[in-house]
């Protein structure tokens, strides 16, 4: 039969909180390690608590060479279950953000081609210096061979 190529899977246990910094940095717990010259499709489900000034943004970083990736973020406000971030970006460290928005569920969807085996990373940040926003437990991080 075919090979079955099953998930890197991690989750956040502890929540990872960002206090007056926008700074972008890797939320404890969900890297994942990738292999070269491979195709993964890739999803982060992220649970946050934003401050309403301070906000949110996102990217996807690390060690791993992408020779192409693409990925959507949106971001979904539980209180107006409005979307407050909409966003395809096509580069690593490519950057969303927004304030306003407390409690949100955000998701990150997409596909990377690697060139060089390493990390990839989910990165969290305020949009502004204000308050904590946080990255809840039990947020993950997948990605799949293909």
């Amino acid at each position: 039969g075919l090979p079955l190529n099953l998930p890197i899977l991690v989750a956040v246990t502890a929540q990872f909180n960002k206090t007056t910094d926008t700074a972008l940095a890797n939320i404890t717990g969900l890297a994942l390690t990738l292999a070269g010259t491979s195709t993964y499709v890739m999803e982060a489900i992220l649970f946050v608590d934003a401050d309403a000034v301070g906000g949110h943004k996102y990217t996807l970083d690390g060690t791993v060479t992408a020779s192409s990736i693409k990925y959507q973020v949106n971001s979904i406000s539980n209180a107006s279950n409005l979307n407050v971030i909409n966003t395809r970006l096509t580069a690593l460290a490519g950057t969303t953000g927004q304030a306003g928005a407390t409690g949100v569920y955000t998701e990150i969807m997409g596909t990377i081609l690697t060139a060089v085996a390493g990390t990839l990373n989910v990165q969290f940040a305020q949009q502004v210096a204000s308050g904590t926003s946080s990255v809840l437990t039990q947020s993950s991080f997948q990605a799949i061979k293909v």
